[in-house]
């Protein structure tokens, strides 16, 4: 689980400056042949609208919609000391979009500890249930591109690793209702980056994973969402070398437009 990036916390991180006509966009082809940093306002957008593809949106909830990522890194950095030991910045890294039941397991091995990883997941969800009550907040742009995909029609469906228990008490703090359909960990086979919970979301949505356009800030998540033949945006403010198979790079979600989506989705390469 990791966030959006915040501003006013002082995290020691690069950003990309935003331009006056909007948030920054990074619109690569497939394999990085061409990077161009165009406008959100402007990217992609045809002159004439009318003939753009239906599409559905697909959306990842913590770190792309939720600024979720100080209280889950003081949540796991609790949970480590409590059991001895100290959240090495390697482990934090390999913990970006991990499932409880993922993170009790890398724990486990980090530690060498004697508890389970399901043990030290359920511990993990227990104090991160609890520290997120009343700290819940949206990512810059998120409420207002889902309310912009709403009015525009576009049917969207949530997509996250955490359970459906983490589920609930983020729609106590946020509205959520503009997603049809939820999918959880609790609810597929197996969770990102195996295909299977994209592959859900646009069946239940009824249609095929070439419509959809999928909405993620991890590798875990990226990787499911072009394994399951979706046009992927990457959410994400930091460099990093796996955006490269990114559809498109955004460093938020401000200037994601209803038009911008379908546009993205018109032009969706050939999956094989």
């Amino acid at each position: 689980m990791r966030s959006c990036p915040r501003h006013h916390r002082g995290r020691p991180k690069t950003f990309r400056s935003r331009s006056s006509h909007g948030s920054q966009l990074l619109i690569r082809t497939r394999r990085n042949e061409r990077v161009n940093s165009i406008p959100a306002s402007e990217a992609l957008v045809p002159s004439d609208t009318t003939s753009l593809a239906p599409c559905v949106v697909l959306c990842d909830l913590d770190g792309t919609l939720l600024d979720t990522e100080r209280t889950w890194l003081e949540t796991v950095c609790a949970v480590v000391a409590d059991l001895g030991g100290i959240a090495s910045a390697e482990l934090i890294s390999r913990l970006e979009g991990a499932t409880v039941a993922q993170a009790g397991e890398l724990i486990r091995a980090e530690l060498r500890s004697p508890l389970s990883e399901r043990t030290i997941g359920e511990l993990l969800e227990e104090a991160s249930l609890t520290a997120l009550e009343g700290t819940i907040e949206w990512c810059p742009g998120a409420e207002e591109m889902l309310a912009g995909l709403r009015a525009a029609g576009i049917p969207m469906a949530l997509v996250t690793s955490s359970s459906r228990r983490w589920l609930e008490t983020a729609a106590r703090h946020v509205d959520l209702s503009a997603f049809s359909y939820f999918v959880t960990a609790d609810d597929v086979p197996a969770t990102k980056p195996d295909p299977a919970p994209y592959r859900i979301a646009a069946s239940l949505l009824g249609r095929e994973s070439a419509e959809c356009v999928v909405f993620e800030d991890s590798e875990v998540g990226l990787r499911a969402a072009l394994a399951a033949g979706c046009t992927a945006v990457l959410v994400r403010a930091e460099d990093t070398s796996w955006a490269e198979h990114a559809d498109a790079v955004v460093p938020d979600l401000r200037g994601a437009t209803p038009v911008w989506v379908r546009a993205l989705a018109a032009r969706r390469p050939a999956r094989r």
